[in-house]
């Protein structure tokens, strides 16, 4: 029996995911004291894991490097009896089918009770992944968690994780560097749906960048919508379990390190930032058209435009509206 089955998409990316990998050795071992604590009573040391690695024709030597990894430890006989993970395996497309296909590819194959989908930009922190499969374990009303995202200097990784939903008064400030600075300090209930970074809080939104989700609700939901390309997956996906009254909660003790939007930094220094503005905007007007009313759509689609217009950003706006 597999308890969770941790979901690694991969491209281009190749030192990262060997250090995300590390992370997750590290993160559930167990201990001796703690080993004999818990073997006196009747928990499990850890829970059975899973791991995935799903690469997306990585043409950097991802493929290599992770079978190298496994080869490095001589198997998983050399972790099995220290960390719980009992299979890992690697799927290699031949194509670049983007997050949501990739991690729904993964889901296929997948045999845990719930699914961990990380970014191979991550640090897992100890024993961050047995603590959300602890609090799933005990409210079993809970649909999905996350960790607490942290910055690589320490600091909470708030934007863009635990955002509201993008309404037109959100795009509005969010959108404007200005107003999103005078919002962070003084009123950032505008901004994020919770404050409390803490204590187990309520969240519109979880990151896909590490969320766990019981898989009998992700298969009945549909899973991740691959009609985006890049970005608002993670959005759409925690509306449409929202919209069906699941719950979503942000778990503070469990911490994970997100270095952040690695696998697109090749072509932002190769197309210039624009290129990661225009799949932004397009993902939120897709998400948009397929969620909200049209007037709304409409209104955010127009404050965008404004706004882009008085940054003089005439070539984005070229082919966000008129291509």
């Amino acid at each position: 029996m597999i308890d969770v089955s941790i979901i690694i998409l991969s491209y281009n990316t190749k030192e990262l995911l060997r250090q995300c990998l590390e992370s997750v050795v590290r993160c559930l071992v167990i201990g001796d004291s703690e080993r004999k604590k818990k073997t006196a009573s009747t928990q499990p040391l850890t829970p059975n894991t899973q791991v995935i690695v799903v690469d997306n024709r990585s043409t950097d030597g991802s493929v290599e490097r992770v079978r190298g990894w496994w080869k490095g430890r001589k198997g998983i006989k050399s972790i099995k009896s220290t960390t719980g993970i009992t299979q890992i395996k690697l799927i290699q497309n031949k194509e670049n089918f983007g997050f949501a296909r990739g991690n729904n590819q993964g889901v296929k194959v997948a045999s845990g009770e719930y699914i961990f989908f990380l970014n191979s930009d991550t640090i897992v922190k100890s024993g961050a992944i047995i603590k959300l499969v602890d609090y799933l374990n005990n409210y079993p009303k809970i649909a999905a968690v996350s960790p607490l995202l942290l910055n690589e200097d320490g600091g909470i990784q708030k934007d863009p994780c635990y955002l509201k939903f993008p309404s037109p008064l959100f795009v509005f400030v969010y959108y404007n560097k200005l107003l999103r600075k005078i919002a962070n300090n003084f009123f950032p209930k505008l901004l994020y749906s919770t404050l409390d970074f803490k204590n187990p809080s309520l969240v519109d939104q979880l990151p896909g960048a590490a969320l766990m989700i019981r898989r009998q609700i992700f298969e009945k939901i549909g899973g991740f919508d691959q009609n985006f390309s890049h970005f608002f997956e993670d959005t759409d996906l925690s509306w449409r379990l929202k919209k069906q009254n699941y719950n979503l909660i942000l778990v503070p003790e469990a911490e994970i390190v997100h270095l952040g939007r690695k696998s697109l930094e090749p072509k932002v220094k190769k197309e210039g930032v624009s290129s990661f503005y225009l799949l932004n905007f397009k993902s939120l007007f897709r998400f948009c058209q397929k969620n909200y009313k049209k007037a709304e759509t409409l209104l955010i689609k127009a404050i965008i435009f404004f706004d882009l217009f008085t940054r003089l950003r005439l070539g984005l706006i070229k082919k966000l509206y008129f291509e």
